[in-house]
Order: C-alpha cells, then sequence, then structure tokens
C-alpha cells in the first residue's frame, strides 16, 4: 500500500495554501484520490508512521491540478 499527497494548484497557477491531494494505490493500481486539509494529512502520516510502520520514501513537491469537484467534497 502506498499513500502519496500532492500540493494543488487552482487553474490561475496560485498553490492551495489549506489541502492537499491524497492518492492511495495497492499493489500498483489507484484505490483512491481525495482533496484533504493539511492538518488531516499531518494526523495522517504521524498515524501511518507511528502507528503502523509505514516509511516515508519521498517528499512530493510539483502541484498537481486542483478539481473544484473534489474540492468541494472535503
Amino acid at each position: 500500500m502506498v499513500v502519496d499527497f500532492y500540493p494543488v494548484k487552482f487553474v490561475d497557477g496560485t498553490i492551495n495554501s489549506r489541502q492537499v491531494l491524497k492518492i492511495v494505490t495497492f499493489m500498483g493500481g489507484t484505490q483512491s484520490k481525495s482533496m484533504i486539509n493539511k492538518r488531516d494529512m499531518e494526523r495522517e502520516i504521524a498515524s501511518r508512521v507511528d502507528g503502523y510502520g509505514y516509511t516515508v520514501t519521498d517528499f512530493h513537491t510539483e502541484p498537481q491540478l486542483l478539481n473544484s469537484a473534489l474540492c468541494c467534497a472535503c
């Protein structure tokens, strides 16, 4: 299982300072994509690393284009 978090940007190129894109992948197949706020991301990372033994292997810094349909579901 791999959980990736990416910064997101709006169509005009500005970076969304409150939300990130979360992508969950299992055995190479995407299981889910969702927008979450940064505070929830920090809590989830701490939980997975400290509680479940996950390892941080990369830091994604390339912003992904924000899908406003996902944003409104948060």
